[in-house]
């Protein structure tokens, strides 16, 4: 009976400790994807910026075109490359997979319909994307992105009283680099110093 109540107690142990390093990878697969997806958005933004302002002899959405795509594989080839990695999947992880269906479902809905939103388009692509910051800042408790998800709402209010393309481009680049990269570098830090002090 003794011997049960060791074995028991070193079984909890393990799972205690498959369910941490869980949430650390979690954490490092988050910060992955949100350094990803800010730098392509802010290039592409960036891009689109200079292309208008230098009338050069390109489509503005050239960026789009080209990095949106690639950055879709990397991301699938990335996420399936982590799945096989994992051990133990959590309720993080499911509640994590719900909302970024959530998100890309309504991020293709305001794509699909750019067209009619016209000048309100890059508005409702920041309000989508401070939607997904909000909630998994929350999830994986890490305040600077959910502090991230705040500044786009309020830039997304902002970039609603220009209707110039140009400054459009700005602001939502403003809006990935204060919600996506410099909180995604932040959360890689955080990340490589839990790794360091285990």
């Amino acid at each position: 009976m003794e011997e049960k109540k060791q074995l028991s107690g070193e079984e909890s142990l393990r799972i205690i400790q498959q369910m941490i390093q869980s949430v650390q990878h979690e954490i490092h697969d988050s910060s992955f994807h949100y350094l990803l997806w800010g730098w392509l958005v802010f290039i592409a933004s960036m891009l689109q910026f200079v292309v208008i302002k230098t009338g050069f002899d390109l489509p503005p959405y050239v960026g789009w075109m080209v990095l949106m795509p690639l950055g879709g594989i990397v991301a699938t080839v990335y996420g399936r490359k982590m799945e096989k990695q994992k051990r133990v999947k959590t309720y993080l992880d499911e509640f994590l997979r719900y909302v970024i269906w959530a998100f890309l479902i309504s991020l293709f809905i305001v794509l699909f319909f750019m067209g009619q939103l016209r000048e309100h388009c890059y508005p409702m692509i920041m309000v989508v994307y401070a939607i997904w910051l909000f909630i998994s800042g929350s999830a994986i408790r890490f305040t600077p992105i959910k502090i991230g998800g705040i500044i786009n709402w309020a830039l997304a209010i902002v970039a609603l009283f220009f209707t110039d393309l140009e400054t459009q481009s700005l602001i939502l680049a403003a809006a990935v680099l204060l919600g996506y990269i410099i909180p995604g570098h932040m959360l890689k830090a955080k990340y490589a110093k839990q790794k360091l002090e285990n």
